[in-house]
């Protein structure tokens, strides 16, 4: 009989409640979206909120449905390789670094949406911690990802994913999502490590 112990059980809710708060402002339409986007003028008067916010509003609902796929997919392969809070934490630590990079080295962005970048982070920091339980699945994992923000630097948005999304695909958000997973992954394995 399959039988989920509660600890595992416990992993499933972070993914549960990001999803449920972005099929809600999906549903509610551009009204709310316009208040919780990213922004530089609004953020540059005062809108704070929207640093975090933006990475929960979507271009529509095949960007939404794109984004909710790849976090089905960290939680189907990777719920327990990294402890709950630090999923809570990873997410928050990449939506404020993400937001802030944008802000300072693309200024030419005046708005964004998506999850996107902080997937990107959060798959860089599962893959490196699944190289403890998989070793070799965590190294091509890992390697994967990194190899499609590099590829994204260099020639673009993959092909199709601005069709897929119903928009512009900021690539930067990825690169810079991967780029605090990578720290965020390297600290929390290190940290772990010492507990072995």
């Amino acid at each position: 009989m399959f039988e989920i112990r509660q600890t595992q059980l416990k992993n499933y809710i972070f993914p549960l409640i990001i999803a449920a708060l972005a099929l809600s402002i999906t549903s509610i339409g551009d009204s709310l979206s316009d208040i919780l986007q990213y922004d530089s003028k609004a953020i540059a008067e005062g809108e704070w909120w929207r640093i975090i916010t933006a990475h929960i509003v979507h271009l529509g609902w095949s960007h939404l449905w794109l984004n909710l796929a790849g976090l089905v997919l960290i939680f189907l392969f990777f719920a327990n390789c990294v402890p709950i809070l630090f999923w809570w934490t990873s997410f928050f630590i990449c939506a404020f670094g993400i937001s802030v990079l944008v802000y300072f080295l693309n200024p030419e962005i005046r708005w964004y949406v998506g999850l996107s970048g902080i997937l990107h982070g959060l798959f860089v920091i599962a893959g490196i911690m699944d190289i403890r339980v998989r070793k070799w699945e965590g190294i091509f994992f890992s390697s994967a990802i990194l190899g499609k923000v590099i590829y994204e630097q260099i020639a673009g948005p993959l092909p199709g994913s601005e069709e897929a999304a119903g928009g512009p695909v900021l690539v930067d958000a990825h690169f810079y999502g991967a780029l605090i997973g990578l720290v965020l992954g390297v600290y929390l394995f290190l940290k772990t490590a010492k507990k072995d």
